[in-house]
């Protein structure tokens, strides 16, 4: 159904961290193979299988550095064939484009390569593609792909393909690798802190997504039974 909905733009399977049982990652993400996807995120289903195995960044890599613009950096240095930056780790339209082609021309360009895409992981991912494709075709980047995650469905892909999102790869983990009516839950780490020269310095993840936002700095965690 995701696939269908989809039409002509790529699925990717990002569902390992979400699935109920190491062996639901690895055969799951076989199984969206087969089923139409053309990527996993799942290293080990392309050792055994050989479904191509695909990845971003995170954004914790974005929060460990000093500033957005040096992530992209040194992320562009280290992957220059297969660059891809997440921009929506502070704010996609005022921060996170405007690094990244920053970093594209700072790095990539002078190299000869080309950015592989950004990925958008929260907002209104409709609306801030279209802006974002704007963007990136200004700054010479045309070719630059445009990837959306997010708790898609095939019910929000479709929705998102019918209202004209510039959207190029639609990345789908909970929904595709488990059985969403049983109990699943949607848990994700975040980078609150790093230690630098023997201080602590206190990082927070932005989103237009409020509950993405998160709390700096150091937790106490409790367990509650009842």
């Amino acid at each position: 159904r995701m696939v269908r909905a989809a039409g002509d733009r790529l699925i990717m399977e990002f569902g390992s961290r979400r699935a109920q049982g190491y062996d639901a990652a690895i055969l799951g993400a076989r199984a969206t193979y087969i089923g139409g996807c053309g990527a996993t995120a799942c290293a080990i289903t392309d050792r055994d299988f050989g479904v191509p195995a695909v990845g971003t960044m995170a954004h914790s890599w974005v929060q460990m550095f000093d500033s957005e613009y040096e992530a992209f950096c040194e992320y562009a240095r280290r992957n220059p064939d297969d660059c891809t930056f997440v921009v929506d780790t502070y704010d996609t339209i005022r921060s996170g484009v405007p690094n990244a082609i920053l970093a594209f021309n700072d790095v990539l360009v002078p190299m000869g390569k080309r950015p592989k895409s950004v990925r958008i992981d929260s907002g209104d991912i409709t609306y801030l593609s279209k802006r974002v494709r704007k963007m990136l075709d200004e700054a010479g980047f045309p070719d630059c792909d445009i990837m959306a995650s997010n708790s898609l469905d095939e019910n929000i892909i479709r929705d998102m393909v019918t209202q004209g999102a510039k959207v190029d790869c639609f990345i789908v983990g909970e929904r595709l690798i488990t059985s969403a009516s049983s109990p699943l839950f949607g848990g994700v780490y975040k980078l609150c802190a790093v230690e630098k020269d023997g201080r602590i310095i206190p990082k927070i993840n932005l989103s237009e997504n409020v509950r993405k936002i998160t709390i700096p700095s150091s937790k106490q965690v409790y367990r509650l039974f009842d």
